[in-house]
């Protein structure tokens, strides 16, 4: 009896160790020790043609969506822009016309600049004119856009794998150090947070060094980066995937997967103030908003 009565306590305490093991083990693959989650909260209408890219404007408390309209790397000159307000509501299809492939978007003392494949426009947001262009040579593919504190705009070119730089009216290149096809970038500090949809990464750019770092890989066609008042990112694949990747040990976890429904998650956006993630969906023609729970 007594050694039964051992047995049964030795079996007890492996069952608990095993337990333990066991979820520690999963907390290290999902990236965060809490249970994340998104909810959806409402979609527009699919009159957003190609939508690839959302931008969240809190002074005018209204999200701006850029609309490549069927082809993303032909001069069409069917590209627009649209405004949607918070609730999903299309406030204006139509904003601002004439742009071919329009996708990344950043804001800048009350200017909004967008990248259109070959090119880096600014416009006067109040007036909803384009006040300059500025182009770039070659077939760069223009994609993202980030913009630092001091105004400096970067985007990415996708088919040259290097960062076009905007500073006082003139566009110089940041050519990476690795190969791939760069697409979302993040301005944060002295480094730039970067999605790569060739290599299929998260990694970032130091601005001093010049010298990038590979920090979290397979997260699919990386496309938008955001970046969390936690300090973690979410990071979207143009396939269909959202990820979250805790910036303490650079390991990824799985919130979303839409892949089956073909819907894609291009560039996002996220507003802090309401946990809500803004999720373009390109050739389902609608951006969606999902509650991401912390």
């Amino acid at each position: 009896m007594k050694n039964n009565v051992l047995g049964i306590v030795l079996t007890v305490l492996l069952l608990g160790v095993s337990c333990k093991q066991k979820q520690e083990g999963n907390q290290v693959k999902d990236g965060s020790k809490n249970k994340l989650s998104l909810d959806l909260v409402w979609q527009t209408d699919t009159l957003l043609t190609t939508s690839e890219s959302v931008l969240y404007n809190k002074k005018l408390d209204i999200i701006f969506v850029s609309n490549v309209n069927n082809s993303p790397w032909e001069k069409d000159n069917n590209g627009f822009l649209s405004t949607i307000d918070v609730k999903g509501n299309i406030l204006e299809l139509k904003w601002l016309e004439g742009l071919s492939g329009p996708k990344g978007m950043g804001i800048f003392n009350d200017k909004l600049y967008v990248t259109d494949i070959d090119r880096i426009i600014e416009v006067d947001i109040k007036t909803q004119k384009i006040i300059n262009s500025y182009a770039v040579e070659g077939e760069p593919h223009l994609n993202d856009i980030t913009v630092s504190t001091e105004g400096v705009v970067y985007a990415s070119g996708s088919n040259t794998n290097s960062m076009y730089v905007l500073k006082n009216g003139r566009v110089s290149i940041l050519e990476m150090d690795t190969e791939g096809r760069l697409n979302g970038l993040l301005h944060q500090n002295e480094h730039i947070f970067f999605a790569d949809a060739g290599k299929q990464c998260f990694g970032s750019y130091n601005l001093k060094s010049n010298t990038s770092k590979i920090l979290t890989e397979g997260v699919g066609y990386g496309d938008g980066v955001v970046r969390l008042e936690n300090g973690n990112f979410i990071v979207s694949d143009w396939k269909g995937q959202i990820f979250y990747i805790d910036a303490a040990n650079w390991q990824k976890m799985l919130l979303l997967d839409t892949r089956e429904a073909n819907i894609n998650a291009a560039d996002i956006d996220y507003i802090p103030e309401t946990q809500m993630l803004l999720v373009p969906t390109f050739f389902n023609n609608r951006v969606m908003c999902y509650k991401l729970n912390l």
